[in-house]
């Protein structure tokens, strides 16, 4: 049996224990094992709030021939970022995804996904390598989810959408049937795209408006 090694020590590392012990292969294909500290340390009262061990760091833990990795970090760049230098030492990432998410056949899904509780990917979907979607996300049909993205909760995106590579989709935000999301985006919480966000841009409301 393997063992997992989450990636990250926050609040979605957090939420994304608890969810993997509800996932596909717990138990048989895998157990966990505890979790890596990033680049950034939390302060001493957050690290208490970790349900395990803190086994090291990305930089100094020595990986072992039965560990396998799940990269549990919210930040896009932060998520590529560890999961190179992991995978530069020859750590290999799974997939930990939700028994209780719908996954549809004809859906592909990448290496190193997270799928959530409740997350619904739809007919001919294709989700990028180390995407994460969070709590009751809806990617719709035809939907083409690039790498590193990170989908927060309660997130529709419709059909035919195409989302590039490292982009982050917060909480409530809907993306309306054909629009594009270029790569290294943010769309704001609660927002609706309506057809096009440019590479790189930050937007905010309904309808989106350009930050930067």
């Amino acid at each position: 049996m393997k063992n997992l090694i989450i990636v990250g020590v926050g609040g979605f590392a957090r939420e994304v224990y608890w969810h993997a012990q509800k996932s596909l292969g717990f138990g048989e294909d895998w157990q966990i094992k505890g979790f890596l500290d990033g680049d950034v340390k939390l302060a001493a009262e957050e690290y208490a709030l970790l349900p395990d061990k803190v086994l090291s760091d990305v930089d100094t833990y020595e990986i072992c021939s039965d560990d396998v990795f799940a990269c549990a970090v919210g930040s896009p760049k932060v998520r590529r970022h560890l999961v190179e230098k992991i995978s530069a030492r020859g750590g290999e990432f799974i997939n930990v995804i939700s028994k209780l998410a719908q996954i549809i056949p004809t859906a592909k899904i990448g290496r190193g996904v997270i799928v959530s509780p409740f997350v619904g990917i739809s007919d001919r979907a294709e989700v990028g390598d180390f995407v994460a979607l969070n709590a009751q996300t809806i990617i719709g049909h035809d939907v083409r989810l690039g790498e590193f993205s990170c989908v927060m909760p309660h997130v529709h995106i419709a059909g035919n959408c195409k989302i590039g590579s490292e982009v982050f989709v917060g909480s409530g935000a809907i993306v309306l049937p054909k629009a594009k999301v270029g790569d290294g985006a943010t769309v704001g919480a609660g927002c609706v795209v309506l057809k096009k966000v440019r590479a790189g841009a930050t937007v905010f409301g309904n309808p989106t408006v350009e930050f930067n």
